[in-house]
């Protein structure tokens, strides 16, 4: 007894039908879709674009304010003219010319008249345009130098470390536009660069941050090196020198020596001394009212190349002796 599947099965129709008989019947549903189509594209219909707005500016002078970007624009137009249309995307850009014009009028027209020009069809229309007109004003083009700050994120290796840090070369840019848009420009960033576990020395290139409209830059990249070497800890033993001593027979600090430990470039171990160091005790720092004459320590000359550096302890003790009768 046939399952209830296959009774479903032997039910269609399409099934049963002779193979001369399907492909009329697949030919009439074809010539009807294609009917049904013409039909419907042969309407009227619309589709809304953003038009991205560039402006062409003479080379001494740049734009003021902030022009216009973007704008929304209602496009109509029969149904296969605007599938061509709408294969290029939702946005649509158009370069306007300024020239040196310290005074520019944008107005519908003259956009319209641009847009008109990147559409694909002729037969397709400009329905509603989201502008009012307004003026395009430029001034005369000024250049600043700013200082490159740089977005390198490096970490290194256990028991390496950068020598002399990061370096850019060049470390300046030049920023030219509008004078109004250059006072607030202090400096430039590179773009962010992450350099992970270095154990050896880097030479590359590193992006900085393009410019907006209205802004260039004499260049758009910067040379970058990491110096990196192996680095030892080392401790060294440094005597604390006093510093604004009130006059007294005798002045003396416990513990009057400190340790210093810092982390030197293999290449230089051993050639760092204790003289390179220097701890000072400023006694105008003193404060008055501690018991214990607590004296605050300060670090004020290390040698170059040290990568980290700590010593201990951070104060001590200030002592005055004077001779009895004095």
């Amino acid at each position: 007894m046939p399952s209830t599947l296959q009774r479903l099965k032997d039910s269609i129709p399409f099934r049963n039908m002779a193979a001369t008989d399907r492909q009329i019947l697949l030919i009439c549903i074809g010539l009807a879709f294609v009917f049904w189509l013409i039909l419907n594209l042969s309407q009227d219909y619309e589709i809304t674009k953003n038009v991205q707005l560039h402006y062409t500016v003479s080379a001494d002078r740049a734009l003021a304010g902030s022009p216009p970007r973007s704008i929304p624009v209602q496009i109509r137009g029969r149904g296969w003219n605007l599938i061509w249309e709408s294969m290029r995307g939702g946005e649509m850009n158009v370069e306007l010319d300024v020239g040196a014009d310290e005074d520019y009028l944008l107005s519908r027209n003259v956009l319209e008249q641009q847009i008109r020009r990147q559409l694909t069809s002729g037969d397709l229309e400009i329905d509603n345009i989201g502008y009012d007109p307004q003026r395009i004003l430029t001034t005369p083009r000024d250049g600043k130098r700013v200082p490159v700050v740089s977005n390198v994120k490096a970490s290194f290796g256990p028991g390496y470390a950068a020598v002399n840090g990061v370096s850019l070369s060049p470390d300046s840019v030049t920023v030219s536009g509008a004078i109004d848009d250059l006072e607030e420009i202090t400096s430039w960033p590179t773009q962010t660069l992450v350099l992970e576990n270095l154990e050896e020395s880097v030479r590359a290139e590193v992006q900085l941050e393009p410019a907006p409209e209205g802004l260039d830059l004499n260049y758009d990249k910067v040379d970058l090196s990491v110096d990196v070497e192996a680095f030892i800890e080392q401790q060294f033993r440094i005597p604390v020198t006093l510093y604004n001593a009130p006059p007294s027979d005798s002045s003396r600090v416990f513990p009057p020596f400190v340790t210093v430990t810092a982390t030197v470039p293999q290449r230089a171990f051993g050639t760092i001394r204790a003289s390179d160091f220097r701890v000072e005790a400023d006694l105008s720092r003193m404060k008055t009212n501690d018991p214990y004459n607590t004296v605050p320590l300060s670090l004020t000359r290390v040698p170059e190349n040290i990568s980290q550096v700590e010593f201990s302890p951070r104060a001590v003790e200030f002592y005055i002796y004077n001779r009895p009768g004095s």
